[in-house]
Protein backbone atom coordinates (compact mmCIF):
# COMPACT_ATOMS: atom_id res chain seq x y z
CA UNK A 1 0.00 0.00 0.00
CA UNK A 2 3.02 2.27 0.33
CA UNK A 3 2.92 5.36 -1.86
CA UNK A 4 -0.42 4.48 -3.43
CA UNK A 5 -1.47 8.02 -2.58
CA UNK A 6 1.04 9.29 -5.14
CA UNK A 7 -0.30 7.16 -7.95
CA UNK A 8 -4.05 7.08 -7.33
CA UNK A 9 -6.25 9.00 -9.71
CA UNK A 10 -7.70 12.05 -7.97
CA UNK A 11 -11.40 12.45 -8.72
CA UNK A 12 -13.94 14.96 -7.46
CA UNK A 13 -15.06 13.90 -4.03
CA UNK A 14 -17.80 14.52 -1.52
CA UNK A 15 -16.07 14.12 1.85
CA UNK A 16 -17.40 12.09 4.68
CA UNK A 17 -16.85 13.85 8.00
CA UNK A 18 -16.64 12.63 11.53
CA UNK A 19 -18.34 14.33 14.43
CA UNK A 20 -18.25 14.55 18.18
CA UNK A 21 -18.63 11.26 20.03
CA UNK A 22 -22.19 10.72 21.26
CA UNK A 23 -22.36 7.10 22.32
CA UNK A 24 -20.28 3.96 22.33
CA UNK A 25 -21.12 0.89 20.31
CA UNK A 26 -20.82 -2.81 20.93
CA UNK A 27 -17.22 -3.95 20.50
CA UNK A 28 -18.18 -7.57 19.87
CA UNK A 29 -18.51 -9.17 16.48
CA UNK A 30 -16.81 -8.33 13.21
CA UNK A 31 -15.86 -10.34 10.15
CA UNK A 32 -13.21 -13.02 10.19
CA UNK A 33 -9.90 -12.71 8.36
CA UNK A 34 -10.97 -15.19 5.69
CA UNK A 35 -13.89 -13.03 4.55
CA UNK A 36 -11.85 -9.83 4.66
CA UNK A 37 -9.05 -11.44 2.66
CA UNK A 38 -11.58 -12.62 0.09
CA UNK A 39 -12.68 -9.03 -0.39
CA UNK A 40 -9.16 -7.76 -0.99
CA UNK A 41 -9.69 -8.27 -4.71
CA UNK A 42 -12.56 -5.75 -4.85
CA UNK A 43 -11.53 -2.68 -6.83
CA UNK A 44 -12.70 -0.21 -4.20
CA UNK A 45 -10.50 -1.92 -1.62
CA UNK A 46 -7.56 -1.84 -4.01
CA UNK A 47 -8.22 1.89 -4.44
CA UNK A 48 -8.77 1.22 -8.16
CA UNK A 49 -5.33 2.60 -8.87
CA UNK A 50 -1.79 1.43 -9.60
CA UNK A 51 -0.06 0.96 -6.28
CA UNK A 52 3.30 -0.44 -5.25
CA UNK A 53 1.97 -3.01 -2.80
CA UNK A 54 -1.60 -4.30 -2.85
CA UNK A 55 -3.38 -4.68 0.50
CA UNK A 56 -2.72 -8.04 2.11
CA UNK A 57 -3.81 -9.88 5.23
CA UNK A 58 -1.07 -8.25 7.33
CA UNK A 59 -2.35 -4.79 6.38
CA UNK A 60 -5.95 -5.80 7.11
CA UNK A 61 -4.88 -7.14 10.51
CA UNK A 62 -3.08 -3.88 11.30
CA UNK A 63 -6.17 -1.97 10.20
CA UNK A 64 -8.36 -4.07 12.46
CA UNK A 65 -5.95 -3.43 15.34
CA UNK A 66 -6.11 0.33 14.78
CA UNK A 67 -9.92 0.22 14.58
CA UNK A 68 -10.05 -1.63 17.90
CA UNK A 69 -7.87 0.97 19.63
CA UNK A 70 -4.41 -0.52 19.14
CA UNK A 71 -2.68 2.36 17.35
CA UNK A 72 0.98 2.82 18.24
CA UNK A 73 0.48 6.33 19.65
CA UNK A 74 -3.14 6.06 20.69
CA UNK A 75 -4.82 3.36 22.70
CA UNK A 76 -8.44 2.65 23.55
CA UNK A 77 -9.27 6.36 23.43
CA UNK A 78 -8.64 6.25 19.67
CA UNK A 79 -10.72 3.14 18.93
CA UNK A 80 -12.63 3.78 15.69
CA UNK A 81 -15.29 1.28 16.71
CA UNK A 82 -16.37 3.50 19.60
CA UNK A 83 -18.12 5.82 17.16
CA UNK A 84 -18.16 3.96 13.84
CA UNK A 85 -18.89 0.46 15.12
CA UNK A 86 -17.19 -2.89 14.56
CA UNK A 87 -18.71 -3.21 11.10
CA UNK A 88 -18.38 0.48 10.23
CA UNK A 89 -22.11 1.21 10.37
CA UNK A 90 -21.86 4.46 12.33
CA UNK A 91 -24.88 5.36 14.44
CA UNK A 92 -27.19 7.36 12.19
CA UNK A 93 -27.10 10.49 14.33
CA UNK A 94 -25.46 12.59 11.63
CA UNK A 95 -22.20 12.70 13.55
CA UNK A 96 -20.83 9.28 12.64
CA UNK A 97 -21.05 8.21 8.99
CA UNK A 98 -20.99 4.71 7.58
CA UNK A 99 -17.46 3.62 6.66
CA UNK A 100 -18.27 0.05 5.63
CA UNK A 101 -17.25 -0.59 2.04
CA UNK A 102 -16.30 3.04 1.44
CA UNK A 103 -13.56 3.69 -1.12
CA UNK A 104 -10.21 3.02 0.57
CA UNK A 105 -8.21 5.81 -1.04
CA UNK A 106 -10.95 8.26 -0.16
CA UNK A 107 -10.88 7.25 3.51
CA UNK A 108 -7.10 7.54 3.53
CA UNK A 109 -7.26 11.03 2.03
CA UNK A 110 -9.70 12.17 4.70
CA UNK A 111 -7.37 10.97 7.45
CA UNK A 112 -4.50 12.87 5.82
CA UNK A 113 -6.66 15.98 5.56
CA UNK A 114 -7.61 15.72 9.23
CA UNK A 115 -3.95 15.33 10.18
CA UNK A 116 -2.75 18.24 8.04
CA UNK A 117 -5.52 20.58 9.12
CA UNK A 118 -7.04 20.74 5.62
CA UNK A 119 -10.19 19.32 7.16
CA UNK A 120 -10.37 20.55 10.76
CA UNK A 121 -12.39 18.54 13.25
CA UNK A 122 -11.95 18.71 17.01
CA UNK A 123 -12.17 14.93 17.40
CA UNK A 124 -10.74 13.46 14.20
CA UNK A 125 -7.85 15.92 13.78
CA UNK A 126 -6.15 14.78 16.97
CA UNK A 127 -6.72 11.11 16.19
CA UNK A 128 -5.40 11.34 12.62
CA UNK A 129 -2.31 13.29 13.74
CA UNK A 130 -1.30 10.46 16.07
CA UNK A 131 -1.78 7.71 13.51
CA UNK A 132 1.35 6.67 11.64
CA UNK A 133 1.32 6.61 7.84
CA UNK A 134 1.04 2.79 7.69
CA UNK A 135 -1.78 2.90 10.25
CA UNK A 136 -3.78 5.39 8.17
CA UNK A 137 -3.36 3.20 5.11
CA UNK A 138 -4.21 0.02 6.99
CA UNK A 139 -7.34 1.23 8.76
CA UNK A 140 -8.61 2.71 5.47
CA UNK A 141 -8.10 -0.64 3.74
CA UNK A 142 -9.78 -2.43 6.64
CA UNK A 143 -12.99 -0.39 6.45
CA UNK A 144 -12.96 -0.53 2.66
CA UNK A 145 -12.86 -4.32 2.87
CA UNK A 146 -15.98 -4.50 5.04
CA UNK A 147 -19.14 -5.35 3.09
CA UNK A 148 -21.35 -2.32 2.40
CA UNK A 149 -24.65 -4.11 2.83
CA UNK A 150 -28.10 -2.60 3.10
CA UNK A 151 -29.86 -2.53 6.44
CA UNK A 152 -33.00 -1.12 7.98
CA UNK A 153 -32.83 1.91 10.22
CA UNK A 154 -35.33 4.50 11.39
CA UNK A 155 -35.30 7.33 8.85
CA UNK A 156 -38.29 9.39 9.92
CA UNK A 157 -41.05 10.66 7.67
CA UNK A 158 -40.60 13.01 4.75
CA UNK A 159 -43.02 14.61 2.34
CA UNK A 160 -43.22 12.67 -0.91
CA UNK A 161 -42.86 15.80 -3.02
CA UNK A 162 -39.64 16.73 -1.23
CA UNK A 163 -38.28 13.21 -1.69
CA UNK A 164 -39.13 13.37 -5.40
CA UNK A 165 -37.24 16.67 -5.65
CA UNK A 166 -34.24 15.03 -4.02
CA UNK A 167 -34.34 12.28 -6.61
CA UNK A 168 -34.48 14.86 -9.39
CA UNK A 169 -31.47 16.74 -8.02
CA UNK A 170 -29.57 13.46 -7.78
CA UNK A 171 -30.43 12.34 -11.30
CA UNK A 172 -30.46 15.54 -13.39
CA UNK A 173 -29.69 18.44 -11.05
CA UNK A 174 -31.32 21.83 -11.49
CA UNK A 175 -30.56 23.93 -14.58
CA UNK A 176 -32.39 26.88 -13.04
CA UNK A 177 -30.14 26.91 -9.97
CA UNK A 178 -27.01 25.72 -11.75
CA UNK A 179 -26.81 22.54 -9.65
CA UNK A 180 -25.26 19.59 -11.53
CA UNK A 181 -26.59 16.06 -11.12
CA UNK A 182 -25.02 14.15 -8.24
CA UNK A 183 -24.69 11.06 -10.44
CA UNK A 184 -22.14 12.89 -12.60
CA UNK A 185 -19.51 12.31 -9.92
CA UNK A 186 -21.04 9.85 -7.46
CA UNK A 187 -22.10 7.29 -10.03
CA UNK A 188 -25.39 5.60 -10.90
CA UNK A 189 -27.70 5.53 -7.87
CA UNK A 190 -24.98 7.09 -5.73
CA UNK A 191 -22.82 3.98 -5.45
CA UNK A 192 -19.59 6.00 -5.70
CA UNK A 193 -16.68 6.00 -8.11
CA UNK A 194 -13.51 4.71 -6.42
CA UNK A 195 -10.85 5.61 -5.65
CA UNK A 196 -11.82 9.07 -4.48
CA UNK A 197 -15.56 9.57 -4.89
CA UNK A 198 -17.51 8.03 -2.00
CA UNK A 199 -20.86 6.31 -2.15
CA UNK A 200 -23.93 8.23 -0.98
CA UNK A 201 -26.48 5.43 -1.30
CA UNK A 202 -27.49 4.32 2.17
CA UNK A 203 -25.41 6.95 3.95
CA UNK A 204 -27.20 8.72 6.81
CA UNK A 205 -29.27 11.74 5.81
CA UNK A 206 -28.29 13.76 8.88
CA UNK A 207 -24.62 13.25 8.10
CA UNK A 208 -24.98 14.32 4.46
CA UNK A 209 -27.00 17.36 5.46
CA UNK A 210 -24.28 18.34 7.92
CA UNK A 211 -21.48 18.03 5.38
CA UNK A 212 -23.32 20.02 2.70
CA UNK A 213 -23.98 22.73 5.27
CA UNK A 214 -20.31 22.78 6.29
CA UNK A 215 -19.32 23.26 2.64
CA UNK A 216 -21.96 25.92 2.23
CA UNK A 217 -20.58 27.81 5.22
CA UNK A 218 -16.98 27.43 4.09
CA UNK A 219 -16.03 25.27 7.07
CA UNK A 220 -15.14 22.30 4.88
CA UNK A 221 -12.55 23.08 2.25
CA UNK A 222 -10.89 19.83 1.24
CA UNK A 223 -12.71 18.95 -1.96
CA UNK A 224 -11.04 18.97 -5.36
CA UNK A 225 -11.16 22.40 -7.02
CA UNK A 226 -13.79 23.54 -4.49
CA UNK A 227 -16.49 21.80 -6.50
CA UNK A 228 -18.62 20.73 -3.54
CA UNK A 229 -18.41 24.15 -1.92
CA UNK A 230 -19.59 25.80 -5.15
CA UNK A 231 -22.48 23.34 -5.49
CA UNK A 232 -23.55 23.56 -1.84
CA UNK A 233 -23.72 27.36 -1.96
CA UNK A 234 -26.31 27.11 -4.73
CA UNK A 235 -28.52 24.85 -2.66
CA UNK A 236 -31.30 25.92 -0.35
CA UNK A 237 -31.92 24.27 3.02
CA UNK A 238 -34.78 22.40 1.35
CA UNK A 239 -32.53 21.21 -1.50
CA UNK A 240 -29.98 19.87 0.98
CA UNK A 241 -32.56 18.00 3.00
CA UNK A 242 -34.27 16.61 -0.09
CA UNK A 243 -31.19 15.10 -1.72
CA UNK A 244 -29.84 13.82 1.61
CA UNK A 245 -33.10 12.09 2.50
CA UNK A 246 -33.31 10.66 -1.00
CA UNK A 247 -29.87 9.06 -0.91
CA UNK A 248 -30.42 7.77 2.61
CA UNK A 249 -33.26 5.68 1.19
CA UNK A 250 -31.38 4.35 -1.84
CA UNK A 251 -29.98 0.81 -1.56
CA UNK A 252 -26.45 0.08 -2.68
CA UNK A 253 -27.03 -2.20 -5.70
CA UNK A 254 -23.29 -2.87 -6.10
CA UNK A 255 -23.42 -4.99 -2.95
CA UNK A 256 -27.07 -6.02 -2.82
CA UNK A 257 -26.72 -9.52 -4.30
CA UNK A 258 -23.67 -10.55 -2.31
CA UNK A 259 -24.62 -9.04 1.03
CA UNK A 260 -28.14 -9.71 2.41
CA UNK A 261 -30.09 -6.94 4.09
CA UNK A 262 -29.58 -6.72 7.81
CA UNK A 263 -31.27 -4.91 10.65
CA UNK A 264 -29.43 -2.29 12.69
CA UNK A 265 -30.74 -0.58 15.79
CA UNK A 266 -29.63 3.04 15.39
CA UNK A 267 -30.97 5.04 18.35
CA UNK A 268 -29.44 8.23 16.97
CA UNK A 269 -31.69 7.98 13.92
CA UNK A 270 -34.91 7.54 15.84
Amino acid sequence: MRNFRKTAVVLLSLGMGFGVALQAQDFAGGLGNAELERRLGVESVLFNATIKDAPDDDMIELGRLVAMGGAENGGSGMACITCHGVEGHGDGSGAFPRLDGQAGWYLYKQLNDYASGARPNRVMSGIAERLTEPEREAVSAYYAALPAGTFDTARGRIDGTLLQWGGQLAAVGSAEKGIPACVNCHGPQGTGLPPSVPYLAGQYAGYMELQLTLWQDGVRDNDAMNVMEAIARKMSEEDIRAVSEYYARVANPAEMEAIPARELDAPGAQ
